[in-house]
């Protein structure tokens, strides 16, 4: 009896501990592969201290950084404490002219070396800043990241990362469309109404500070990279995804993608579409949202949202859950396409090792040409200040000449610069005296 109850004791317990089901297998992450690229000993002996003050120091005297230096370090980051200076060297090379030479193997190194040891919040924030750092997913780093995001029921930030996948609008890859659909789809469902803050009341007189502009700037608003309401970007990424892929599931999607996306037009011309598809099947978390939304919405947008309630409930409805159905599609996404994913991974990790031997030797070729090009004009400069000694006597005139007009230039960019000060100049406003 004891050895049954010790038994269910440790079923019970077991059971906690267990890690969470994930879409991806083990196999697609090619763990085996990846860590033999970046167990290269080029990499293996690079010291990230040392090399990251060098870089560092590079850009701070002269404002230069290579790319190859910010990918050998990305891929040579084994511990979380180097996070911060990887997120340095990547913001300078953006800020650099470097950053066109930027290789694949950073993109993909960063984002693996986030999911492994760095915050999740700041990837993302990295991810929505491409200005300032210029760092892009594949598809297998998005499979991966948006794995792991939906894996720990973070919808949130899967959601921002679905939405960036939209806001690039390559939708080829089965299985990272449908993880988006997914991410999407949870974060619109779960997430809770905004608190409504009271206003705050401020008796204090505002001081108006005016400020001197050249020019104004006409507002604009694209509908695409201005988009900043998570809830708005979540349904266009539902509703642009699901656009592209034709099934009964995503044509649900669809439709709940243009609600949430707020194109009513968009939404109703959608119902009529589907209403007359034979092969079109209604799921009822479908009617339930729009219902939802419908409460919440203005008069206007009330009765648009009612004709397609009222539309959509002459269709034929289907008995499985429309959640259950996203995930089905996922794996069958998976099956279909993992085997050529995993295959193309170990393909390009191993042309990235090729790739970045090629990158190093023709920088040491390139430093190695300048040095010596820099020798070569030190010994010209050295030669013709000799040549000046041994024949001054002779050239006595040219010199004194040449000085001359050296001292004249130097007054002419005086007064050039002096004349651009007065142009420029703004009286100081004088204000009457207190009395």
């Amino acid at each position: 009896m004891f050895r049954i109850m010790r038994r269910g004791f440790l079923q019970k317990h077991i059971s906690v501990i267990l890690p969470k089901q994930t879409f991806l297998t083990n196999e697609y992450k090619c763990l085996d592969a990846w860590n033999a690229q970046i167990s290269s000993p080029l990499l293996e002996k690079l010291n990230l201290h040392e090399f990251y003050n060098i870089l560092d120091q590079n850009f701070t005297s002269k404002g230069v950084i290579s790319a190859i230096d910010v990918d050998m370090f990305a891929n040579a980051v084994k511990d979380p404490s180097y996070m911060e200076e990887l997120r340095d060297l990547l913001n300078k090379l953006r800020l650099s002219a470097e950053t066109g030479n930027t290789l694949d193997s950073t993109h993909h190194a960063t984002i693996r070396k986030y999911i492994e040891y760095g915050d999740m919040q700041e990837l993302v924030n990295i991810l929505r800043d491409p200005l300032n750092f210029g760092l892009f997913m594949d598809f297998y780093t998005a499979n991966i990241l948006l794995d792991k995001l939906i894996t720990s029921q973070n919808y949130n930030l899967a959601a921002e990362v679905a939405s960036v996948i939209m806001l690039q609008e390559d939708f080829s890859n089965e299985i990272t469309c449908s993880l988006c659909q997914y991410a999407a789809y949870k974060y619109l469902t779960t997430m809770e109404p905004p608190v409504e803050q009271p206003p705050v009341q401020d008796n204090k007189k505002v001081e108006v500070k005016k400020i001197r502009i050249k020019f104004l700037r006409n507002e604009y608003f694209d509908d695409h990279f201005d988009i900043k309401d998570l809830s708005l970007l979540s349904g266009k990424t539902l509703a642009l995804i699901s656009k592209h892929i034709n099934d009964n599931m995503s044509n649900n999607l669809q439709i709940i993608g243009w609600l949430y996306y707020k194109k009513y037009d968009k939404l109703i011309e959608t119902c009529k579409l589907m209403s007359k598809a034979t092969s079109f099947k209604l799921y009822k978390e479908v009617i339930e949202i729009i219902t939802k939304e419908s409460s919440k919405a203005d008069d206007d947008n009330k009765t648009i949202l009612e004709n397609c309630t009222a539309i959509l409930t002459k269709t034929p409805m289907v008995d499985v859950s429309l959640e259950e159905s996203i995930k089905i599609s996922i794996e069958n996404a998976i099956n279909k396409v993992q085997n050529k994913d995993i295959l193309s991974q170990k393909e390009l990790f191993n042309s990235w090792v090729k790739i970045r031997e090629e990158k190093l030797e023709e920088q040491a070729k390139r430093l190695d040409r300048a040095k010596r090009m820099k020798l070569v004009e030190l010994k010209q400069k050295e030669m013709k200040e000799q040549e000046q000694k041994l024949w001054f006597f002779e050239n006595e005139e040219e010199i004194d000449l040449e000085i001359e007009n050296k001292s004249k230039l130097e007054d002419a960019s005086a007064q050039n610069d002096q004349k651009k000060a007065d142009e420029t100049y703004i009286p100081p406003e004088i204000l009457p005296k207190r009395r």
